[in-house]
């Protein structure tokens, strides 16, 4: 991890060492006492559906999981909220606008080899555009909740989309 790295305090330039700080073994500073904390990052992913309830999934151009079907989905900026992530997120990765409808989940994900991430999870109702792969994205597709592509990326991705045909279906 990037942080995991560090050698100088990015406030100083003073040494960083190890030293036990909050029960935790953590970077601190020689001189300033600053503390280097190793934080998850923040994320969206949308949930599209469409007007026939088909799921709008990227075909990953990158690592992790680089060709497998996913979730539009990316790291938030400073200076936006997570709905605001979600919504360029799935522009950028399919030429799709998009609306939120509402929070499905917030998941702690620490397995992934980036970084650790809180990622909040939206359903989110297609509005316009036309369906175009980004830069990061090899395809951009719609299908049907009952035919999902077999490779999918991350794990929370089928456990998402498996609630969502079952809330679609209704109870029995």
């Amino acid at each position: 991890m990037w942080a995991s790295l560090a050698r100088y305090c990015a406030l100083c330039g003073a040494e960083l060492i190890l030293a036990q700080v909050g029960g935790r073994s953590r970077k601190r500073c020689t001189s300033c006492d600053f503390i280097m904390y190793l934080n998850p990052a923040s994320a969206s992913a949308g949930i599209v559906l469409d007007d026939l309830d088909r799921v709008l999934l990227i075909r990953r151009a990158v690592a992790p999981f680089e060709g497998s079907w996913a979730l539009p989905a990316g790291y938030q900026e400073v200076d936006e909220d997570p709905r605001q992530t979600v919504v360029r997120e799935i522009l950028e990765e399919t030429g799709v606008r998009v609306e939120v409808v509402e929070l499905l989940d917030v998941l702690f994900i620490p397995d992934d080899p980036r970084k650790p991430a809180n990622v909040t999870v939206y359903r989110c109702r297609h509005v316009s555009g036309d369906l175009k792969a980004g830069d990061d994205a090899l395809e951009a597709a719609w299908f049907a909740l009952d035919s999902l592509p077999p490779k999918l990326g991350f794990h929370s991705n089928a456990e998402l989309l498996e609630r969502v045909r079952q809330d679609l279906q209704g109870p029995g």
